[in-house]
């Protein structure tokens, strides 16, 4: 009886650290997958086998991340050549939560998965982004990410180094306030309103980039558009095009963590509007997914 109640207690306390780790490894696994139901499945496979072994769960952070690490790794092998195939730019399946929802803890840096973080995380290699991870956000040394990733100490090292260099000269892009997000809102709508760009314009980074993903599902920009002039005259003749044809609202959300938009088209979600803003506040990147394939997920409440 007394072995009993202690596995029991073994199991409760392994539970307890698992539910205390869970929502970083989520973020974890959807920094690598960019799906929300893959990331959920990758997490829960992880519980299964930290179940049903003898891991103290003290550790439980440091093991469990090595675990979701190799599924995570093993599902983008899969995932390769769908995304070699994949028509115009990818972007992730957003995470979409109800306005006022953003993350209060923003210091951590496991639970930024913005879509400017996303995008620069693209940038590199699966096994680039385990190493910066584990070693940066969870503390592994090399030599345990070496074990994890089966590559040298030496390798892992060079690899995360190259990792923290790339995303550096990616620029600094931050996530908006409501207050960014509302001022993009109030000029979009003035500049739809009398035609005039201007409105619009100003709030944009000289290098605004427009990033949209429909994955060949639905009409999208297949190359990214870059420039202020450029984005502001796409935007209103896509709003025009809109108006046109459909009723339009506009509803705010948290999307990735930040506030952004939900765009319904007579009623039926369109697409999310996600942003990033420079060092003075100016909309330095737009990223639109109208790929109905990723808009499943999100939630229809708030739907006038």
């Amino acid at each position: 009886m007394g072995d009993g109640a202690a596995e029991s207690r073994g199991e409760e306390a392994r539970l307890s650290a698992f539910l205390g780790e869970r929502k970083r490894l989520l973020r974890l696994a959807y920094r690598y997958l960019g799906s929300v139901s893959e990331a959920e499945d990758a997490v829960q496979d992880a519980w299964l086998r930290f179940a049903a072994s003898a891991e103290d769960p003290d550790h439980a952070g440091r093991y469990l991340s090595r675990i979701v690490t190799n599924l995570c790794l093993d599902r983008l092998k899969a995932a390769r050549a769908r995304r070699e195939r994949y028509v115009g730019p990818w972007l992730p399946e957003p995470l979409v939560e109800a306005a006022g929802a953003v993350e209060p803890d923003t210091s951590d840096a496991a639970l930024d998965i913005s879509f400017g973080v996303m995008r620069a995380l693209e940038r590199l290699s699966p096994l680039e982004r385990a190493a910066l991870f584990l070693h940066d956000l969870y503390d592994l040394s090399f030599e345990e990410v070496g074990e994890t990733l089966k590559r040298s100490p030496a390798a892992c090292r060079q690899m995360a180094s190259r990792a923290r260099r790339s995303l550096r000269q990616g620029g600094a892009r931050f996530q908006p306030s409501e207050a960014d997000v509302a001022r993009f809102v109030a000029g979009f709508a003035e500049t739809a309103r009398t035609g005039d760009v201007e409105p619009l314009k100003k709030l944009l980074a000289a290098d605004v980039d427009f990033v949209s993903d429909g994955g060949g599902k639905v009409t999208a920009a297949l190359n990214v558009v870059s420039g202020a002039d450029k984005v502001a005259r796409l935007l209103l003749g896509l709003s025009r095009k809109s108006a046109a044809r459909a009723s339009v609202s506009i509803l705010p959300a948290a999307i990735n963590g930040g506030p952004g938009l939900i765009v319904r088209l007579d009623r039926r979600i369109d697409h999310t509007m996600a942003f990033s803003v420079d060092g003075a506040g100016a909309i330095a990147a737009i990223y639109v997914v109208r790929n109905p394939d990723k808009l499943r997920a999100v939630p229809q409440a708030g739907e006038p």
